[in-house]
């Protein structure tokens, strides 16, 4: 089963515009589809390097979420 999707509606600079519509044209998906792919993989990306910098906070002894170290408010 397909993961929901959310509407999401924005700007985007020229380059960015013509390299959208270049690869487009060149393998026939929409560009919704495309970009929906390159945030995608933006996000695993993102979410792998959170793991990583979260292993490597518990290894320096760098404290993380204030809460979780029982400093924060709340």
């Amino acid at each position: 089963m397909s993961a929901e999707l959310k509407d999401f509606r924005g700007k985007i600079t020229g380059l960015a515009w013509c390299y959208l519509e270049a690869e487009h044209r060149a393998t026939g998906a929409d560009q919704s589809e495309i970009v929906r792919e390159i945030l995608h993989e933006w996000a695993e990306c993102k979410h792998r390097a959170a793991i990583e910098a979260g292993k490597l906070r518990e290894a320096e002894g760098i404290a993380g979420n204030p809460r979780e170290r029982g400093g924060g408010k709340g």
